[in-house]
């Protein structure tokens, strides 16, 4: 098993933000992560990275003990891709991508030709080498993700983690990248990517972890854990799951939130959110 979590508990001093997680993914899998703002996606990632300690529990990177790992171990299981990121200087995309490299040679060293061929085959694989050359500020969002992507790739980890990487994204460019995910477990990575978008696990992914105030809400395969009730339940709106068949006959799921009219003629969605806004103010 390439990610095990067991009762993993952490956050920021000594406040917890992620309560009690568990829950595993392999290689060929992808591990969606699914939650509002503020449930514990990206504190669970940090936890991952090692970039913030867990106070209880335990994190398994390809059977490792993840909390005894020095950094650059750590960093040749499991490579992390932002959904933004905005370099200080121009570097090419190939200079972005040998980065990737870092956790391979000192701190004084510098990139040899074997860590530079390593960069062209992450782009290669990615369908990407067109881009080495270009400088990495003048590309596109979707082409940036790309290349974001094969710097990890040039880590040599296995287990890819992406931060809600479509959140920036055209709706072209977001399909480009979940096929590229699909693309990926296909070659045997694991990925492990929160999204904001219910419908994706059930495209993409091969598990989902739902979460709700940092605790786990539900894990398990999408077509048996994503329903009307636990959508409603992390969501706190009513939501429909409903499967519609496209032109070539593909069978795709689509989670909508539910319209029927409230008591004022108003939606039941829109009554919820001013609900919600007024309980906030309150408190």
């Amino acid at each position: 098993m390439l990610l095990e979590i067991k009762n993993l508990w952490g956050g920021y001093g000594s406040r917890d933000v992620v309560k009690g997680i568990t829950c595993q993914a392999d290689a060929g899998e992808v591990l969606c992560v699914l939650g509002p703002n503020g449930c514990g996606k990206t504190t669970l990632f940090r936890l991952l990275l090692g970039m913030i300690s867990q106070s209880k529990g335990e994190i398994y990177l390809d059977g490792k003990a993840a909390g005894g790992l020095p950094p650059r171990k750590r960093a040749r299981l499991a490579a992390y891709i932002p959904q933004n990121h905005t370099p200080v200087f121009a570097y090419t995309v190939l200079e972005l991508v040998v980065m990737g490299r870092a956790s391979h040679f000192s701190a004084v060293g510098a990139p040899r030709k074997k860590d530079r061929e390593l960069a062209m085959e992450a782009l290669e694989k990615l369908g990407a080498a067109h881009l080495a050359d270009k400088p990495y500020s003048s590309l596109s969002g979707g082409q940036r993700q790309l290349a974001l992507i094969a710097r990890a790739i040039c880590q040599s980890a296995k287990i890819l983690i992406m931060d809600e990487p479509a959140a920036n994204l055209d709706y072209a460019n977001r399909q480009l990248l979940m096929d590229v995910a699909l693309e990926l477990a296909g070659k045997d990575y694991c990925i492990v990517m929160s999204t904001h978008s219910p419908e994706n696990p059930f495209s993409v992914g091969h598990k989902v972890l739902m979460m709700k105030e940092g605790r786990l809400a539900a894990f398990g395969v999408p077509e048996e854990v994503i329903t009307p009730k636990s959508l409603e339940d992390i969501y706190g709106i009513p939501m429909d799951v409903v499967s519609v068949k496209d032109r070539c006959g593909t069978k795709r799921t689509i989670c909508l939130p539910v319209k029927a009219a409230g008591p004022e003629g108003r939606d039941e969605a829109a009554v919820s959110f001013d609900r919600r806004e007024k309980e906030a103010h309150h408190d």
